[in-house]
């Protein structure tokens, strides 16, 4: 994920589970700076966003969704530290 590259990015959606809340979060994306396209598919319960800086707009897209009252699902990984 570096500038400026067009990237495609998925975010599972939490809690978007009709047409309604599909719209609502679909208008919240559109007021992301950053994001230059977007979908919600309700039936894979994602969302698409098109950026050329996910490093700095998925925070931002997250942040909406979470503020709509919804949720991005989200992994948090560990890596050990070897000396």
């Amino acid at each position: 994920m570096s500038k400026g590259n067009n990237n495609s990015i998925s975010m599972p959606l939490e809690g978007v589970d009709s047409e309604h809340c599909a719209l609502i979060v679909d208008k919240g994306l559109s007021k992301v700076k950053g994001i230059t396209a977007h979908k919600v598919e309700l039936n894979n319960s994602r969302a698409v966003i098109d950026t050329d800086d996910a490093i700095d707009v998925v925070p931002k897209a997250v942040k909406a969704i979470r503020d709509l009252g919804y949720d991005v699902a989200t992994v948090k990984k560990s890596f050990p530290v070897l000396n």
